[in-house]
């Protein structure tokens, strides 16, 4: 068991992927305004998009949503919208890492080893594009704010929160029995 007595410690991640038959290549730039045309799995826009958010996240991990789309709103940036398959792959990463005392976006575990592996692991088609970043935080206790501060305060979690062209997250939370605090936020473009 990792142990950090009230220690906040987060990391950050961001890969893009874009698929042509089955070949993999990095993209230099992915910017738009929306989804359009998406297959991938996640709720619709509604008129009340918390209640949609509501039903599939925890009161931390729709606190965290909130917090993260406020930063957005500041700065004139698409909302964030909960994506169930999102918080299911987040929510497994965040038990994963407490389960093996690990605090990293790379998995022992094979075939689900990155943010990417686990996202296309996760969704019953390949998407023509797809642009997905991780942000960790792990916390001796359950403290939203701190973490959504630490996050904040850290260069590649922020840009991560504020990149334009991701549309979708899913917060995943782990509390351990001891009160420890995994987070796993994930985001996602399928726009390229």
């Amino acid at each position: 068991m990792i142990q950090i007595n009230r220690w906040a410690i987060a990391a950050g991640l961001l890969l893009i992927t874009t698929t042509l038959a089955p070949r993999v290549r990095a993209l230099q730039g992915d910017s738009g305004s929306g989804d359009p045309g998406s297959k991938a799995p996640g709720p619709s826009a509604s008129a009340n998009p918390r209640s949609t958010g509501a039903a599939i996240m925890t009161g931390d991990e729709w606190r965290f949503l909130e917090l993260l789309n406020r930063e957005r709103a500041a700065r004139h940036l698409a909302e964030l919208k909960p994506d169930p398959l999102l918080v299911s792959v987040a929510r497994e990463h965040s038990r994963e890492m407490c389960d093996k005392s690990y605090f990293d976006h790379v998995s022992p575990t094979p075939g689900i080893r990155t943010p990417m592996d686990r996202y296309l692991h996760a969704v019953r088609h390949r998407p023509a594009h797809a642009c997905v970043g991780e942000n960790l935080f792990y916390c001796s206790i359950v403290d939203v704010e701190r973490g959504h501060r630490a996050l904040m305060n850290s260069p590649g979690h922020r840009a991560n929160i504020l990149y334009a062209p991701f549309r979708r997250s899913g917060i995943g939370i782990y509390k351990s029995d001891t009160g420890e605090f995994w987070v796993t936020q994930m985001f996602l473009t399928t726009e390229g």
